[in-house]
């Protein structure tokens, strides 16, 4: 039986979306081609990430079983001006494609989405202030080798996603892929301070605490708010917390003097505001750490209302919420290569999905949203269904 009887091509999602971005990925189609001189190179840079990203709308073809079956239809062959690829090209794609030029395309298509208008979404947070909020944070892909326990893994067999999420648009901006190492160049606050970019506003996690760092992103003309440890600090001066601030959860608001970040460092030249939150939220306790009644944040914001500094900490859960979408949703917890190359190709891959994504539904998700797209590329909900019901969730019309 022909592979497209087992494999029908009508059930293949995502190609129309698709489209658009198979036009830029011609571009690839040179780059590793260089020692090729006879020419018989029988897959491209262009149609290896054709095959990753139409393997991303389509969570039952996320392997590479799976991709070599895609890749037989005639349908794709059509689409990607290829022919069936086996496990050998696919094995030797990786050593010879650079991740970097699949990046740039990412960078196009960011810059191609129309810039965020005033919403209102934020609710007490300020529009002005919502679009300047860049989530910060990182998440662990661990790649699991052929006939290799999940207990026999080493640290070399993980790799740390280091992104940048825009809230106010629901879109991933920056991504960085290093070892998953603690410390040295591969440490989350190094990879951030070597990318810092002004008029931003990082929303920063207890794993970037770092003195230097804050002074720096202030430097370059940024703001931040990070969660820290409760640490002693000397006040400067204890500040009334109004009734608002109070039903927002705010227990303390400080203006601090942090101290010495290391000799070498010196103290912070900024003001240093503390705020105080009561822990709280419907997040299942967890066994691995000391359960703690207060959350300690620092900003250099000196005169934003607490009460907005308290939403503006709590949108953090939409960076999480998007590692759950590129894990679960878009089946990126299965790397198709255990080389950082590889990785770096499908994680590029899964950003520019997401991007597509974006663009389809007009709108950043959230959880319920999420589940219609899963229902989607699943094959279970038709496109219109997927648009009828994201309208539902926002009352807003949703354009084809």
């Amino acid at each position: 039986m022909a592979v497209d009887e087992l494999l029908e091509p009508a059930k293949v999602q995502g190609v129309r979306h698709l489209k658009q971005v198979f036009r830029l990925l011609e571009r690839l189609a040179p780059i590793g081609c260089e020692r090729d001189r006879a020419g018989n190179r029988q897959l491209l840079f262009s149609q290896y990430a054709g095959l990753i990203l139409l393997g991303l709308f389509n969570p039952t073809l996320q392997s590479v079983e799976g991709l070599k079956e895609l890749s037989a239809l005639r349908k794709v062959q059509k689409l990607l001006g290829g022919r069936r690829v086996s496990a050998g090209s696919f094995s030797e794609a990786v050593r010879v494609f650079d991740p970097e030029a699949l990046r740039l395309i990412f960078e196009e298509l960011l810059e191609s989405l129309p810039q965020p208008a005033k919403t209102g979404s934020g609710g007490h947070i300020p529009d002005e202030l919502l679009q300047r909020l860049t989530v910060v944070d990182g998440t662990v892909l661990k790649v699991l080798p052929r006939l290799v326990s999940a207990a026999a893994l080493s640290n070399k067999d993980h790799w740390r996603m280091h992104l940048e999420f825009e809230v106010c648009r629901g879109i991933p901006e920056q991504m960085t892929l290093t070892p998953n190492d603690a410390g040295g160049e591969a440490d989350e606050r190094s990879v951030l301070g070597r990318q810092l970019r002004s008029g931003r506003t990082y929303l920063l996690d207890g794993g970037y605490e770092r003195y230097s760092l804050l002074e720096a992103i202030v430097r370059e003309k940024s703001d931040y708010l990070c969660r820290v440890q409760q640490r002693p600090m000397q006040a400067l001066e204890e500040r009334a917390v109004s009734k608002a601030a109070r039903e927002a959860g705010v227990v303390r608001d400080e203006l601090v003097q942090p101290g010495q970040s290391s000799s070498a460092v010196g103290a912070i030249t900024h003001a240093v505001r503390r705020i105080t939150l009561a822990a709280s939220g419907p997040n299942r306790p967890r066994t691995d750490r000391p359960v703690r009644e207060e959350v300690t944040l620092l900003t250099n914001f000196v005169d934003v209302p607490a009460e907005v500094l308290s939403a503006v900490y709590r949108m953090r859960w939409s960076i999480e919420l998007f590692f759950r979408f590129l894990k679960h949703v878009l089946g990126c917890r299965s790397l198709v290569s255990e080389k950082p190359q590889g990785i770096a190709i499908q994680m590029y891959c899964a950003l520019i999905a997401a991007l597509l994504l974006s663009q389809l539904t007009e709108r950043s998700l959230g959880k319920q949203g999420l589940r219609l797209v899963s229902l989607s590329l699943s094959g279970w909900a038709e496109e219109d269904e997927l648009l009828a019901g994201l309208s539902r969730l926002t009352g807003k019309k949703t354009n084809r």
